[in-house]
C-alpha cells in the first residue's frame, strides 16, 4: 500500500510538476542587474523629457544670443558715418589773381556803322557815364554793319571780357572781332544795326 501511496504521491508530484509553469516576472537582466519593465519605460520617458528640455534651452540660448548680437551690430552699423574722402589737393602752382577792371585804363573810339545818324554820340555819352574815356566818335567807312563789333589792342586783350560784361546794358557786343592795329585808343567799337 505504501507503494501505492508512493505512486500516488509520485503521481501527485507529477501532477504538481505538470501544473502550468509559474508566471514570468517582468524582470530583465541588464549588466547582471534585474530591471522592471515599468521602471525601464518610465526611465526612457524621463530621459526623453530631459533631452527635449536641454534642446529647448540650447535653442533659446542660441536664438537669444543671435538677437542680442544682431541688435548690437545694427547699432554699430547705424552709428557709423562714412569716412570723408579728402578732396584732391591743388597743385602747388600759385593761382593768378584776376585782373580787376580799371576803367580809367581804357579808352574807346566809337564809330557808327548802323546808318542811323547820331548813334555814335549817344553811345559814347553812355560809355563815358560808366567811367570810360572816349577819344573819338564818328562814322565808320560803311553803314551796313548788322552786328556791333569791337577791336582791341593786344596789351589789354586779357581784360576785354570784363569790359564787354560791363558795357552789356549800353551796347550789344557778342565777342571780339579782331585786334586793333592802329590808333591811340584801347578799343574801337563799330556800332551795328543790332544796337539800334
Amino acid at each position: 500500500m505504501e507503494d501505492d501511496q508512493i505512486k500516488k504521491d509520485q503521481g501527485t508530484d507529477q501532477a504538481i510538476a505538470k501544473d502550468p509553469p509559474p508566471i514570468k516576472r517582468n524582470f530583465l537582466v541588464n549588466n547582471g542587474k534585474p530591471l522592471n519593465y515599468e521602471h525601464q519605460f518610465s526611465a526612457k520617458k524621463s530621459s526623453n523629457k530631459i533631452t527635449f528640455i536641454l534642446i529647448g534651452l540650447f535653442l533659446l540660448i542660441v536664438l537669444g544670443g543671435a538677437f542680442f548680437f544682431r541688435s548690437k551690430i545694427e547699432n554699430l552699423v547705424g552709428n557709423l558715418q562714412p569716412t570723408p574722402t579728402p578732396a584732391p589737393v591743388a597743385s602747388a602752382q600759385p593761382t593768378p589773381t584776376p585782373n580787376p577792371l580799371v576803367k580809367s585804363e581804357w579808352s574807346f573810339e566809337v564809330l557808327n556803322g548802323s546808318g542811323e545818324s547820331g548813334l555814335a554820340k549817344k553811345i559814347a555819352a553812355k560809355i563815358q557815364d560808366l567811367g570810360y574815356q572816349v577819344v573819338k566818335t564818328g562814322n565808320s567807312g560803311k553803314s551796313d554793319y548788322s552786328q556791333t563789333q569791337v577791336f582791341v589792342k593786344k596789351d589789354v586783350l586779357d581784360k576785354v571780357d570784363l569790359v564787354i560784361a560791363d558795357l552789356r546794358d549800353v551796347i550789344k557786343i557778342a565777342s571780339v572781332a579782331g585786334q586793333l592795329q592802329e590808333g591811340t585808343a584801347s578799343a574801337r567799337i563799330i556800332i551795328g544795326k543790332d544796337s539800334i
